[in-house]
């Protein structure tokens, strides 16, 4: 148990982890692999600029809303990532700002670009604090952003129009998405304003968790409905994992536990998927 307890210190304190995680290159990895799911699952033609920029845009976006939070953070906790890091978060957002928009000519329309403003939106006015505090609305937004990047942009960019199917994808992902966003609510209880309406707040934590898992169960069930036996139970493998992550989560655990751990999860699905179906 020693050994096992060291072994964990020893992670949270590795630079290189902590770099990869609290940088958001780690979550930046679980949307690019999350819209090449879609792709592989759906027999679409890769784009593999239009997964260049989803990784480059989630970098922007997700460095840029701790930015524009760093005053609130640092008052919480000085010794967060980001507020230590100021200058390596900058960078990586100039990076990843440039990179993005020279990904995006590559395959840049009317159409694409119709779908990409509501998401750059809701984005720029998350990180603002316009849209974060509103009601009800925290964890809907975050999943219907994915949705599109992840569920509805791959078919378009494919030329691919079955409308059925693509509903179906949109709603894969924002079910799970949903799910594993909940825990990071739980997380937040202590921190978040209780103006805010977050899930857990109007259910409690233990509601939360049981609406997270009936969110994951539909999202299962319709990649049962619509995929290969083979890919569903890869699917269904993956599912039983993050209930597992979404049921023990709480307030003490670990940052690690959800950025890490339950952030990573996205990645453990794209490859078992990938692997072994």
């Amino acid at each position: 148990m020693a050994n096992i307890q060291a072994k964990f210190i020893s992670l949270k304190t590795n630079k290189l982890l902590q770099f990869i995680v609290y940088s958001n290159l780690w979550i930046s990895l679980g949307t690019m692999l999350l819209c090449w799911q879609v792709f592989y699952l759906n027999n679409l033609e890769i784009n593999r600029f239009y997964l260049l920029f989803v990784f480059l845009s989630t970098l922007v976006s997700y460095t840029a809303q701790r930015l524009f939070r760093l005053k609130s953070i640092a008052e919480i906790n000085s010794k967060v990532w980001v507020v230590q890091n100021q200058t390596t978060a900058t960078i990586l957002v100039l990076i990843g700002l440039i990179g993005s928009l020279f990904t995006l000519s590559f395959f840049i329309s009317f159409t694409v670009i119709a779908w990409l403003i509501p998401t750059g939106i809701i984005s720029l006015l998350y990180s603002l604090k316009r849209l974060r505090d509103v009601p009800y609305l925290k964890i809907f937004l975050i999943a219907i952003s994915w949705g599109i990047v992840c569920g509805v942009l791959p078919f378009i960019l494919a030329n691919i129009f079955d409308y059925e199917l693509i509903i179906i994808n949109f709603l894969i992902v924002t079910s799970y998405i949903t799910a594993i966003t909940i825990p990071f609510d739980i997380r937040d209880l202590g921190l978040d304003e209780d103006s805010k309406r977050t899930l857990p707040q109007l259910l409690g934590a233990k509601k939360a968790k049981n609406y997270g898992l009936v969110v994951l169960g539909l999202s299962t069930l319709l990649f049962f409905a619509t995929f290969t036996t083979s890919q569903s139970l890869s699917f269904l493998f993956s599912s039983l994992i993050s209930g597992i992550l979404i049921y023990f989560s709480n307030e003490k655990k670990s940052d690690l536990y959800f950025t890490f751990l339950i952030d990573g999860h996205i990645i453990l699905q794209f490859l078992l998927i990938f692997f072994f179906s």
